[in-house]
């Protein structure tokens, strides 16, 4: 074998306990809970705050002024906006690329976690919602989970990551000042 499939092995090995439910579940949930920590942490640390911030609350000043000179019509106002559309698009643009800075360090280590977790829990259902959604949608079934006799619908690795991510991010996220809704 290779250093990389001999490395997956063992970290394999040593995640044996919950690579199976019901410790598969709560593990992936802990997982994503501590990799949305470390994205605010990252966020925090390589993102000025307060200028994000700031210039949010100026473009949204901004596209309220637009949104009431296009009612309004009137073409000083309109002219007026349109001549400030550059210099809110260019604090736009910067504002994204603030905002790919933490991703740009968060990205590497989420690509190794997941292609550790993927080879832990390669094609094995990891959580059961406990009703038959391949009944209703059948084209699921093989795409995120699996069916389980008796039991209901199991879910892969990454659907259920995908899920709990969705869940949670938001609501992890929002104590920190970094709700992606407002």
């Amino acid at each position: 074998m290779d250093l990389w499939s001999d490395f997956l092995q063992t970290i394999a090995n040593i995640l044996a306990p919950v690579a199976v439910m019901p410790g598969s579940t709560i593990f992936i949930l802990f997982v994503s809970i501590g990799l949305a920590l470390l994205s605010i942490w990252a966020t925090r640390r390589f993102t000025d705050m307060e200028k994000m911030q700031a210039d949010m609350a100026e473009i949204k000043a901004w596209q309220e002024r637009f949104k009431k000179a296009r009612q309004s019509m009137d073409p000083i106002e309109l002219q007026q906006v349109m001549d400030d559309q550059g210099r809110i698009m260019r604090l736009n643009s910067s504002m994204m690329s603030q905002r790919m800075k933490p991703m740009c360090m968060f990205y590497i280590p989420l690509i190794i976690v997941f292609g550790i977790l993927n080879f832990l829990f390669q094609g094995s259902a990891v959580a059961i919602i406990p009703f038959n959604i391949q009944k209703a949608l059948p084209f699921l079934e093989g795409w995120i989970g699996m069916n389980i006799e008796g039991s209901g619908f199991g879910l892969f690795f990454w659907s259920w990551y995908f899920f709990v991510s969705l869940g949670l991010g938001n609501l992890i996220r929002r104590p920190f000042g970094l709700s992606m809704t407002t």
